[in-house]
């Protein structure tokens, strides 16, 4: 099976900027991630919010997680750096 690494903001959810507390699930991608995880993937969440602002968001992003169904086996909190990354459109479009 293979890792599967999704951001929240943006991607599995729509979030008005940096006012986190108002994310709104993208429902397509959730079930895309709980089909994923009931295959057997490992499914890890990142998130950099609060990385610039210093602001602990960690029980409304678990608590979100929780209420919209999100099925996952780590949360990361931190900044993320990457070359290389694929929408969720473009990810949707593939799978």
């Amino acid at each position: 099976m293979s890792n599967y690494i999704f951001d929240i903001d943006g991607t599995i959810a729509d979030t008005p900027e940096k006012e986190y507390d108002k994310a709104e699930p993208d429902e397509a991608m959730i079930a895309l991630v709980n089909m994923l995880y009931d295959q057997g993937h490992h499914i890890i969440i990142i998130t950099a919010r609060g990385t610039s602002s210093g602001i602990d968001w960690e029980v409304v992003t678990k608590n979100q997680l929780k209420k919209w169904g999100v099925h996952y086996h780590e949360l990361i909190f931190g900044m993320i750096i990457s070359d290389k990354v694929i929408t969720p459109e473009d990810f949707l479009n593939d799978i």
